[in-house]
C-alpha cells in the first residue's frame, strides 16, 4: 500500500482528484458539499481547494445548457435551448447563433426574440 506521505497521495492532492473527477462527472452537489466540507477544516490548503471546488461549480453553470421560453431570452448564447412556437406546436431546438434579437437553431429556424 502506498503512504499518504508519498507524493500525490496526501490530502491535497487526493482532494483535487476528488475535485477534478466530480466536476468531469458534472457532480454540482457534490462539489458544493465538497467545498463546505473543505471550508470547515483547518489544514493549510483547505481554503484553496475550497475556492477551486467553488470555481469548478461556476464552471458547471456556465457551460450547463439553459433552456428558454420565446419572450423570456435574456442572456440566450449559443448551446442554450430555446422553446418556440413553429407550425402551431411547441418546438425545442439548440441556439447556434443569436444577434441579441434573433436566435438561429439547429432547425434551421430564425427565431425573432
Amino acid at each position: 500500500m502506498d503512504s499518504i506521505r508519498e507524493p500525490g497521495h496526501g490530502t491535497t492532492a487526493v482532494n483535487r482528484r476528488n475535485i477534478a473527477h466530480l466536476r468531469d462527472q458534472r457532480d454540482r452537489a457534490g462539489l458544493l458539499q465538497l467545498a463546505d466540507i473543505l471550508a470547515a477544516q483547518t489544514f493549510t490548503d483547505a481554503a484553496t481547494l475550497a475556492t477551486e471546488a467553488r470555481a469548478a461549480v461556476d464552471w458547471i453553470d456556465e457551460t450547463t445548457p439553459r433552456t428558454y421560453e420565446l419572450g423570456d431570452a435574456p442572456g440566450i448564447r449559443p448551446g442554450d435551448i430555446l422553446r418556440y412556437p413553429h407550425d402551431g406546436r411547441t418546438r425545442e431546438s439548440v441556439v447556434i447563433s443569436t444577434d441579441g434579437d434573433t436566435a438561429t437553431t439547429t432547425h434551421g429556424d430564425t427565431v425573432a426574440l
